[in-house]
């Protein structure tokens, strides 16, 4: 059976699971080309939000038009969302705090994009999307459960991060961690209040 646009069902059906494809194929490509899942996290989020803004004009062409802009933005949507989740499991919390945090953004965003989908009508999509939801969230809460906290340190005088990293843990070893954490310009000065890992 020949379609309005000359193509038949099936060749129709191929195109759009090429493009689909396509869609999955490029966030891979985002993914993987961040060396740290961290980056891959911060590269990939603004697609999984990326609304284009609506097509100009009226009448029908321009209403299939924009449906098919909306299919193909949300389809990149889904898409990023998947790698997203994956790159969300690829990441070490270094706190409990930062598993928290982490797990509020990530599910928010999956879950509005579900949201989307289920106001678009795309039920099989809004059930994928709500099931990567939850196992982003069980997945984060699991692993944030056992790391340590990050608690609020305040010294009367500026220390040394050596001698800081004895004092909370007796190890000169977690130094370079201390000095990440507290954002010190250098280490011979850490902040006089700053966060820190509990143990």
């Amino acid at each position: 059976m020949i379609t309005a646009a000359g193509y038949t069902l099936s060749e129709r059906l191929a195109r759009a699971h090429a493009f689909a494809a396509a869609g999955r194929r490029l966030v891979a490509a985002i993914q993987e080309s961040a060396g740290d899942p961290a980056d891959a996290i911060r590269l990939l989020m603004p697609l999984t939000q990326w609304v284009p803004p609506n097509l100009p004009g009226t009448g029908p062409l321009q209403s299939v038009s924009q449906d098919v802009q909306d299919l193909a933005a949300s389809n990149l949507r889904c898409a990023a969302c998947a790698a997203l989740a994956r790159a969300t499991v690829r990441y070490q919390p270094l706190s409990y705090q930062d598993a928290f945090s982490l797990r509020q953004m990530v599910c928010a965003t999956i879950a509005a994009e579900a949201q989307r989908c289920a106001d678009a009508g795309r039920d099989a999509s809004y059930q994928a999307l709500r099931n990567l939801v939850a196992a982003v969230g069980l997945d984060l809460a699991v692993r944030g459960s056992s790391l340590p906290l990050l608690v609020e340190v305040v010294t009367a005088v500026s220390m040394p991060s050596l001698a800081e990293a004895w004092t909370l843990y007796q190890d000169t070893a977690r130094e370079p961690q201390l000095v990440a954490s507290t954002g010190a310009t250098h280490p011979l000065f850490l902040p006089l209040a700053f966060q820190a890992l509990a143990f």
